[in-house]
């Protein structure tokens, strides 16, 4: 069926569409080019970088605490075992090879000097955060672990092809094959840490923990860059993830992802993808030339996207699936290999005040049982249709739209149900 008032194709006047500005835009495009986060007055972005560890001598471990000052240890894992809570545990520059996963199970920061490094091989977890009564009863904070300026690297085994056939199944952590950092319980923040795992993922947060990832990298991983599942909750912000064998950013079962001037590229599946209950939010974020869709939802997921690119994909663009819901709203998605906004299933999709550009497929897609509602936006110069509705029982709404240069007909409606 379609609703389609007589304004839709003539549209606005001036057909400019959205002026989007993400985390990736030139100084003086509403970037971050004016040395801070340009779309949040609360987000401290660009992060102080802390220097203390930097007069730690190389491979060196210091814990400071308040009780009993300034202690040096021959072991990271010694150090951690000793510190108590809420002290600092200082790491000196270099790379720290463990013989097992750092267990984390009280609340305390490590901070690293420049150039340091925690590795690990044989297919384990590097750091593993486990915080008792991180359900936070009695409606108390979760107890936090914070980790600054550290890389976290998991090295390659003498099996390279387990990790392979992990990330051709889309399989979350095993015992067996653990993410490089894992969050258990508790809340856990990462700020300005590089991780990559060349047997599995970056980062996993599970069961009800929590996570704040800022200003960290992560790249270079067989799986996931970041997994969260079960009833977790994380917030990125300013984060790169990119070069990942799964999805760049994944959120299964009832868990819960927020990107904030995020960069999200070169992932062998979608750069972010919701999946069962999952909700996902991305504002201001740059997701670019990943091997499937830019953004996908399936499941009964719902995924809200504000101000971001999505570009260059070697699919679509964004793409909604089963009973899933999807909003994108001041956008910019361009010249992406199939449809820029593709709904199927009885997927749900709204797209306002954005633009749909240089594809080439047709720029808005809807099939099957899908639903698409298309207002205030311009779609344009997309290889085949502006707006393609294919079966009886999809449904479009469109509401004045700038609709116009693209291959094929600026509507392509199935006959004769329409």
């Amino acid at each position: 069926s379609l609703r389609l008032p007589p304004a839709t194709v003539a549209g606005p006047s001036g057909g400019a569409g959205p002026r989007v500005a993400t985390a990736d835009s030139p100084p003086g495009g509403g970037g971050g080019g004016g040395g801070r986060c340009r779309f949040s007055a609360v987000c401290p972005f660009p992060y102080a970088r802390d220097g203390r560890a930097d007069s730690v001598a190389p491979l060196g471990v210091v814990v400071c605490s308040a009780s009993r000052g300034e202690e040096r240890f021959s072991s990271l894992a010694a150090a951690v075992r000793a510190a108590p809570e809420g002290a600092t545990v200082l790491l000196g520059e270099g790379e720290t090879e463990l013989d097992g996963a750092l267990l984390l199970q009280r609340p305390l920061t490590l901070l690293g000097a420049r150039n340091a490094v925690l590795t690990a091989r044989g297919g384990g977890s590097v750091v593993v955060v486990d915080l008792p009564g991180g359900g936070a009863a009695g409606g108390l904070p979760p107890p936090t672990l914070s980790i600054v300026g550290v890389g976290v690297v998991q090295r390659a085994t003498e099996q390279p092809g387990v990790a392979s056939a992990c990330a051709r199944e889309g399989e979350p952590a095993r015992a067996a094959v653990g993410y490089a950092v894992v969050v258990r319980a508790g809340r856990a923040e990462l700020t300005q840490c590089t991780v990559q795992s060349a047997l599995s993922g970056g980062c996993f947060v599970s069961a009800a923990a929590s996570a704040a990832l800022r200003g960290c990298h992560f790249g270079a991983a067989a799986m996931h860059g970041v997994l969260v599942s079960g009833r977790a909750r994380v917030e990125m912000s300013h984060c790169h993830v990119h070069s990942t064998g799964a999805a760049g950013v994944e959120a299964r079962g009832r868990s819960e992802v927020r990107l904030h001037c995020c960069r999200v590229r070169h992932s062998s599946r979608s750069g972010l993808f919701a999946t069962a209950f999952a909700e996902a939010h991305a504002e201001y974020c740059n997701v670019f030339q990943c091997r499937f869709a830019g953004i996908e939802c399936a499941g009964q997921s719902e995924v809200r996207v504000h101000s971001c690119r999505v570009h260059d994909g070697e699919r679509g663009g964004l793409l909604a699936l089963g009973r899933s819901s999807l909003r994108v709203d001041a956008c910019a998605v361009s010249r992406n290999a199939m449809a820029g906004v593709s709904a199927r299933g009885s997927g749900r999709v709204v797209v306002a005040d954005s633009a749909v550009t240089s594809g080439r497929a047709s720029g808005v897609h809807v099939s099957e049982e899908a639903s698409a509602t298309v207002e205030h936006c311009r779609v344009e110069a997309n290889g085949l249709c502006g707006v393609e509705l294919s079966g009886s029982a999809a449904t479009l709404v469109a509401r004045r739209n700038v609709v116009r240069g693209n291959g094929g007909e600026a509507f392509a409606l199935p006959s004769p149900q329409c």
